[in-house]
């Protein structure tokens, strides 16, 4: 009879529903019969009467025949793709309306049942039901849940996706009882799934994706039981989670999992501010964590609060160095890295060490880990710690290598010659971003840090200012030269308005000299307070009636301090006693010539006198000329 119907099915209908309803009657229990009345309704998109069918297969023949698991794979994937159905999916979710809760539910207990080793299916099945039937999530999630997390080991991606977009939000409201191990985990990989977003998408809304870690965070701690933390908020200060991270660390045990998620999660998003802050988006500029400068003082140079061992060791001061104002964004730099430095430290103590390191492990953080720890190592003073974190670090421009390479050769107190060859491979790689002067690059007597941005000005003052810090110190020397004093008001004229008394020093000296080589004058010093002041010595001098000399390099065109192209002129000597009036007019017009030049780019000029005049310079500060480690360029 079943031959029969199967045979005018198509054909006919009617008579194939007369041989079924036949076969019913005789044969009620036949699996063969019951499918075949099934397929005969549903060809007819009869969807009331298919599920009536399909209702008494469902219930009584739940452990046999492939046909009806075929048929009930069909409708839960017809179900989960209800906004993409084809006309056969729309059958079988019109089809599903009609059939009872009971067997609605039973239809996902039997799929989970038999599924087998098919871990993605069982587990769609679950997700499936939960949707249907929201109230099975509250027993059935710890299940779920341990297979989701079994499922990890095998495809993290998928899985992870799976438990973050799908199953996290539907049991939310209501947090299923789960093992701490397990919720830990869970957690873990949710952190690890937003992480792999923020890391990787640049499209990324990094605000959402927060939101949706905290979120998260709260639900594993209602599972453990654990006191509330707060809700993310951008407009909440980092100040107020870290208050709220210690009053909870009050009331804990030691080594609680509480404060290790809690503060971890605080870590990680403070870290991620300070490293997302070290770039500015909109103008394309890095930021570089550096060592700052000491103010010169005339009492003694420079007060250091680093003491250095000769054998590369140091030790270090028992006041944290400060964060020096430089740029707009320094304050929000200087706190974020500040807040993951606390947090560093914290999970860093014997209680919670072993577990936070598994974790870092875990997460895919290394490249902001080993930028953070570099610049962590900087800041404390770690000087030994940092170079060889160095190697670690993810592979960056020489710009920024020769910029920390060189910070860290001025944290022991005394630019080597790395460093000075570090100052020449910096000018040689000038980025195009012009940028701008600098403010409190130098402080007096505490040790600081600057965020350096990579921007053409501000290099050319940090190495200017490194060569001034060297220098300077030789002036309180027998017999200092005058090329150094010189050359030292050549670099000066970068900060018009600062280091008054390092200049007034060195008027000092020039003044209490019978003569003076200014050796860079026509070539270098074009700023008129500069200038100015060696008009008024030289003035002074020639009222008094001493007996005092300028001289500049061999003339070739009448100006003092060029050079001849011949070598054979002699150095051309300006006295203040009236044997020499017309090379008194010809200072005088050399003095209108270098005030008339005062608009052109200090900093350009300087770049350039360093690069061209570097020999000279490594004299001054090593008491040798070391081979050129870079080509002499132009700057422009």
């Amino acid at each position: 009879m079943v031959k029969q119907a199967q045979n005018v099915r198509i054909s006919d209908p009617s008579s194939a529903k007369a041989w079924i309803l036949t076969a019913k009657t005789l044969y009620p229990n036949a699996f063969n019969v019951q499918y075949e009345a099934y397929l005969l309704e549903r060809d007819g998109k009869n969807y009331e009467e298919a599920a009536k069918c399909f209702s008494v297969i469902a219930c009584n023949f739940t452990n046999q025949h492939a046909e009806l698991w075929q048929e009930v794979n069909a409708l839960t994937n017809a179900l989960r793709n209800e906004s993409e159905s084809t006309p056969e999916q729309e059958f079988y979710v019109k089809m599903y309306k009609h059939l009872t809760p009971e067997v609605q539910h039973n239809i996902f207990v039997h799929t989970i049942n038999n599924s087998g080793d098919n871990l993605q299916q069982c587990i769609h099945s679950y997700i499936l039901m939960f949707n249907k039937f929201p109230k099975t999530a509250t027993t059935q999630a710890p299940r779920l849940l341990e297979m989701l997390a079994e499922g990890m080991k095998a495809d993290p991606d998928l899985y992870q996706r799976m438990l973050v977009e799908e199953v996290l939000p539907m049991i939310q409201n209501k947090p299923p009882e789960l093992s701490p191990l397990l919720a830990c985990r869970l957690y873990t990989n949710s952190l690890e799934y937003y992480l792999r977003q923020i890391m990787d998408d640049d499209k990324c809304d990094t605000i959402e994706a927060w939101k949706n870690i905290f979120k998260v965070l709260m639900l594993c701690g209602q599972m453990m039981g654990w006191e509330p933390f707060l809700p993310f908020s951008k407009h909440v200060n980092q100040n107020v989670y870290w208050d709220k991270l210690v009053k909870i660390l009050r009331g804990s045990p030691a080594g609680s999992s509480q404060v290790l998620f809690y503060a971890t999660t605080l870590f990680i998003y403070s870290l991620h501010g300070y490293i997302r802050k070290l770039r500015i988006e909109d103008a394309d500029v890095n930021h570089v964590l550096v060592e700052g400068f000491i103010d010169w003082t005339p009492e003694g140079g420079e007060v250091q609060s680093m003491d250095w061992t000769p054998d590369g060791g140091d030790v270090q001061s028992m006041e944290p160095p400060k964060f020096s104002a430089t740029t707009a964004i320094s304050q929000e730099l200087s706190e974020a890295f500040l807040h993951a430095a606390r947090c560093w430290q914290l999970l860093n103590t014997e209680q919670f060490q072993r577990d936070f390191s598994q974790l870092m492990l875990a997460l895919p953080l290394s490249p902001w880990i080993s930028r953070f720890l570099f610049d962590l190592a900087i800041y404390f003073g770690h000087r030994d710690e940092a170079n060889k974190l160095m190697a670690d670090m993810t592979k960056q421009s020489t710009l920024v290598q020769s910029l920390q390479i060189l910070s860290l050769n001025l944290m022991q107190g005394s630019m080597t010659l790395q460093g000075f060859q570090c100052i020449l491979k910096i000018l040689a790689e000038l980025p195009a971003t012009s940028g701008q002067l600098l403010e409190n690059i130098s402080l007096k007597s505490h040790r600081h840090m600057i965020f350096l941005p990579l921007t053409k000005i501000a290099l050319i003052q940090y190495c200017t200012r490194a060569i001034v810090s060297r220098l300077s110190r030789t002036l309180f020397e027998p017999n200092c030269s005058d090329r150094l004093l010189g050359d030292l008001l050549a670099l000066l004229q970068l900060s018009a308005d600062k280091d008054v008394l390092l200049k007034q020093h060195i008027f000092n000296l020039i003044t209490q000299r019978k003569s003076f080589n200014l050796h860079t004058l026509s070539n270098y010093i074009i700023a008129t307070d500069i200038i100015e002041e060696l008009a008024f010595i030289w003035n002074s001098q020639q009222q008094d009636d001493a007996n005092f000399e300028l001289t500049g390099s061999p003339t070739s065109g009448g100006g003092l301090g060029s050079t001849s192209a011949a070598g054979a002129a002699q150095p051309r000597r300006i006295g203040t006693r009236g044997a020499d009036k017309g090379a008194r007019d010809e200072f005088k017009s050399l003095i209108r010539q270098q005030i008339a030049r005062c608009n052109e780019n200090v900093p350009t000029l300087v770049a350039n006198f360093i690069t061209q005049e570097h020999l000279t310079l490594a004299q001054h500060i090593f008491g040798m000329a070391p081979a050129p480690v870079v080509e002499t360029i132009v700057i422009k």
